[in-house]
């Protein structure tokens, strides 16, 4: 095609041949900015302990055959102890998607809240991302001598029903092993949600290297009193590495159980749905501004709920009161999870359809909706303010009233003459 163009121009004065390679030269920087991939960055894991590792994927939209993102700053707070590059191919929805992801296995070099910063590719950079390492514990260090051992931490001892609570469980390991099993996870008269799958990684504590599994849940009291966590079970038979035909040496951990104090619903809670929650936010939007509603014309209002340590199916549906001058027509609401650093969140969206019926002055009354906040221990309310609102009269009151305003002065007129 550049062939075939250049011989074409040739045929034309210089004047024009300039103009058009310039053209053509545009045309193609304007291409290469359309189709410039974009570099995200994601972690496998945001809670660790020092000296652990964990992965940092760096996806850039495009096939690349050389080069590599810059480390520099990042390699202020983190070791990276590995790196891997992988061109992938995908089909999505029925359209092949390419791209280019960095496996990076990265260590602090540092306990506290960590940034891992934009990292700078191609002229494109990711989003930073914050991870928390914390200092070892002092149960893995009374146990470093064992081949095996469990080290398993809840966020909270005490708490509320219906609240989350955070297990954390490692069970870390010194020798290899085959066949290793985990028991299933069950609490009695909870609620039990997994958060992601379990994790394998490597740690070195004070010099030793050592593997981990890692497995996190949210756990909801069903009831109040004492909820046990039951000691869970690993089980493994450890590898003869001087006797292939040998079947191993079978081993098997038992962590001790773990007991947490359930609260009741507090006496001073209004009868409405029981939210514990460390945070809860209430927001709407519009489908039109407030100074265009109209007699007849249906304005969609969407309300977002979104609460910290809940399920979306925790979360209630607004009921929402009568008011003067307008007619709702709910729409069907959508609860969502999705699972973070802090556990749960849940999400519910409830949508519906305003129609005013007379035009003036319309308020819209508040919406208060009750929550326990657990950082605090009290009763909090999530608020959507009042809104008032000038609703205009429809367009074809308008029109006759202004053709009723044009004819009324020529028939006096008449009966003047008259």
């Amino acid at each position: 095609m550049v062939n075939s163009f250049r011989v074409n121009s040739l045929m034309v004065r210089k004047p024009i041949n300039s103009l058009f390679s310039m053209l053509a030269l545009t045309l193609l920087l304007l291409a290469n900015t359309a189709v410039a991939g974009t570099l995200t960055a994601s972690v496998d894991r945001k809670q660790i302990t020092e000296n652990d590792s964990f992965r940092l994927f760096l996806r850039y939209d495009e096939q690349i055959g050389f080069g590599q993102p810059d480390l520099t700053a990042l390699k202020k707070d983190f070791r990276v102890i590995n790196q891997q590059r992988a061109n992938q191919f995908r089909s999505m929805n029925g359209k092949t998607v390419s791209f280019t992801e960095w496996t990076l296995m990265l260590s602090p070099l540092r306990t506290g809240t960590l940034i891992i910063p934009s990292v700078e590719f191609d002229g494109q950079r990711s989003q930073e991302i914050q991870v928390t390492v914390k200092a070892l514990s002092q149960s893995v260090k009374d146990q470093i001598a064992k081949e095996f051992f469990f080290d398993i931490e809840v966020d909270n001892t005490s708490t509320y029903v219906q609240a989350q609570v955070i297990y954390t469980e490692k069970l870390y390991y010194s020798v290899n092993h085959e066949d290793a099993t985990l028991s299933e996870f069950k609490v009695t008269d909870a609620h039990v949600m997994p958060l992601g799958e379990v994790r394998q990684y490597n740690t070195n504590i004070n010099g030793q290297r050592m593997g981990v599994y890692e497995r996190r849940f949210a756990i909801f009291a069903e009831e109040s009193g004492e909820m046990v966590i039951p000691g869970q079970k690993f089980s493994a038979n450890i590898v003869n590495s001087y006797n292939r035909w040998s079947r191993g040496r079978p081993v098997t951990v038992v962590a001790e159980p773990i007991r947490i104090k359930v609260k009741s619903t507090p006496v001073n809670y209004p009868q409405a749905p029981w939210l514990p929650s460390p945070q809860i936010k209430i927001s709407d939007r519009w489908s039109k501004p407030y100074n265009e509603w109209q007699v007849g014309e249906p304005v969609t209002r969407t309300i977002m709920i979104n609460a910290q340590g809940l399920s979306g199916s925790q979360l209630p549906e607004l009921s929402l009161p009568e008011v003067k001058g307008v007619k709702y027509y709910p729409d069907q609401s959508e609860h969502n999870d999705k699972t973070d650093n802090q556990g749960i969140q849940g999400f519910l969206q409830q949508s519906l359809a305003i129609v005013p019926t007379q035009s003036g002055r319309v308020t819209i009354p508040e919406m208060r909706i009750p929550w326990w906040n657990l950082d605090t221990n009290r009763l909090e309310y999530a608020i959507l303010p009042t809104q008032t609102v000038i609703v205009a009269a429809p367009e074809n009151a308008v029109a006759i009233g202004s053709s009723q305003s044009t004819n009324t002065p020529s028939s006096t007129l008449s009966d003047s003459t008259n």
